[in-house]
């Protein structure tokens, strides 16, 4: 080892040595930059001078001007257009974007197009704002220059190969058995156990990495175990169909599973930020903030993108030696279907009760008066009529209500192949009378159609919306009914020439027990409509409504069969 360690300080010497070997490289090129400014601002210098004593034109002076035949002088105009040039018979070019005229008194080095030599260049501007520009080859001492770098470069590409060998040489002595303690990390980081081989000519690596081995192992069966518990942990969260959320006691979120990550929109970065960041809600954040401080739990609703969600919020007593530690546990569950079902029960139960009391009431009434004798006998007939007419309404509400709750909650479908236009014909014939009494002409547009589907659904769906057309309309109208079938699409559209519903008042017609006159006395249960929709929405069809007050209504169910 202590041998290792001289040649490694060896090798620290050379590299310095190398280091010089740079500097001195760059200082030769530095210095001959210096020394070419210098030349060139002393020939510029000469050349003004000279300029500026001749009388001539700036053309005769170039022509006049006597020197070294290898020195180019240019003359340009404010315009750095060319007016004499000693070595370009041409004239009148622009010279503008030169480097030298954009930067004047800037020495550039490049090869002349016009005598394909390089050159140095500079510029100035004179005093009567015409530019003037020198060039002279550059100088031969430059390949001296560049032959002493050329010399620097080899020698120090023959010390990197000696240095080169000596490290490959060291390698096989030193650095491989670090490589090997090196490699079996990586494969224990990566889950994969791998005893390392103590074969290095090294007693103190070998001790080293006997230790490592040892460490190795316990660390690796510490993270499977971990692991397994993280992954347990997950599956179980993420099985909950509910958001889970931590935060610690600086309010920084340090987990949430797959459910909130998709409730809140959140991604990776959102870990051990604050909770402001994830949760936009107010009231949310201060049952966080509660929870954190006085070490109480909160539960209540919350709309979180049009959704309910019900919110709790604990106080998790979990001892931790660093703020990663959670100290809050918030649960999001939606619940919007289960406040819905639970609103729409109390409607129902609130409109059934009240409907189911009015036939009831009346029926009361007239057997009293029957049972005390208030009633004159030629009024009994009238009477029992008016109890049969209420017990037929009671009837009537019981087996809509049935036939939505059978719609609601019934799993199987038991379907048979079914004549749609035969069912629409039976149905059309029980209306018959109703439609006469009124003196409503009932048009009827309808094919032979067989698909797959529930009599009674269909049956239902066809008598409701008949009646009702009938039922609406004054008399001596017209009922239009069409039956059709577009590919596997059922299309069955009622048209009347009725009252019409007002705009505000048509998307509610569909719910249970709505009426558009609450006083009219029509002998309706106010779920006609309601199962209609019911029904449409059982085979994955739409109703859509299309009203305008006293012109009539038009209804268009579209039904998917196959």
């Amino acid at each position: 080892m202590k041998s290792t360690l001289i040649r490694n300080n060896i090798i620290l010497l050379l590299s310095a040595f190398m280091l010089f070997f740079i500097i001195v490289f760059f200082s030769l090129n530095f210095f001959e930059r210096s020394n070419q400014e210098d030349l060139m601002n002393f020939v510029i210098d000469e050349v003004e001078l000279a300029y500026n004593n001749f009388p001539g034109t700036p053309s005769e002076f170039v022509e006049a001007y006597e020197s070294d035949n290898d020195r180019r002088i240019t003359i340009l105009d404010e315009n750095a257009i060319v007016i004499k040039d000693s070595h370009d018979d041409t004239v009148g070019t622009d010279k503008s974007e030169r480097p030298e005229i954009r930067n004047l008194g800037t020495v550039y080095t490049r090869t002349s197009d016009t005598i394909n030599v390089n050159l140095l260049y500079i510029a100035r501007r004179l005093d009567d704002n015409n530019y003037l520009r020198v060039a002279i080859p550059v100088e031969s001492k430059q390949a001296s220059y560049n032959s002493v770098i050329l010399v620097l470069v080899l020698t120090s590409a023959g010390f990197i190969a000696i240095f080169y060998i000596g490290l490959t040489q060291l390698s096989k002595n030193l650095l491989i058995p670090w490589n090997k303690v090196k490699e079996g990390l990586k494969n224990v980081n990566e889950g994969n156990v791998q005893m390392i081989s103590l074969n290095s000519p090294y007693p103190e690596i070998n001790d080293i990495i006997h230790e490592i081995n040892g460490i190795n192992l316990s660390t690796l069966r510490h993270l499977k175990s971990i692991e397994s518990y993280q992954i347990q942990l997950n599956e179980i969260l993420n099985e909950l169909k509910q958001g889970v959320m931590l935060f610690n006691k600086d309010e920084l979120l340090v987990y949430f599973n797959d459910d909130a990550k998709s409730i809140f929109n959140l991604d990776e970065e959102a870990y051990m930020k604050p909770s402001y960041y994830s949760i936009r809600d107010a009231q949310i954040r201060d049952a966080v903030t509660k929870a954190n401080i006085e070490h109480q739990p909160s539960t209540f609703d919350s709309k979180i993108d049009a959704k309910t969600m019900e919110v709790r919020i604990f106080f998790v007593n979990a001892q931790g030696f660093n703020h990663t530690e959670a100290t809050v546990l918030a649960l999001f569950k939606d619940v919007s279907q289960e406040r819905a079902i639970e609103q729409m029960k109390r409607d129902f139960f609130s409109h059934a009760s009240h409907e189911l009391k009015s036939p009831l009431t009346a029926i009361r009434g007239y057997a009293e008066l029957i049972e005390h004798g208030l009633i004159k006998p030629d009024e009994v007939k009238d009477s029992s009529h008016q109890i049969v007419k209420q017990t037929e309404t009671m009837a009537a509400l019981v087996e809509d209500m049935l036939m939505l709750s059978r719609l609601e909650n019934l799993k199987e479908k038991v379907y048979s192949k079914q004549d749609l236009n035969q069912i629409l014909s039976t149905v059309i014939d029980a209306q018959s009378q109703f439609a006469i009494s009124k003196n409503i002409n009932l048009i009827t547009l309808s094919k032979s159609i067989h698909v797959m589907c529930d009599p009674l659904d269909i049956q239902k769906l066809f008598k409701n919306l008949i009646e009702n057309a009938i039922k609406y309309s004054d008399p001596n109208k017209k009922v239009e009914i069409t039956l059709d079938q577009i590919e596997k699409e059922i299309i069955f559209i009622v048209k009347d020439q009725g009252y019409g519903i007002e705009p505000e008042h048509q998307q509610r017609v569909f719910e249970r027990f709505f009426r558009v006159d609450k006083g009219r006395l029509d002998g309706g249960t106010g779920l006609g409509l309601a199962i209609v929709k019911h029904i449409a929405l059982k085979y994955d069809g739409s109703v859509e409504l299309q009203s305008t007050l006293r012109k009539g209504t038009k209804i268009t169910v579209k039904l998917k069969m196959n």
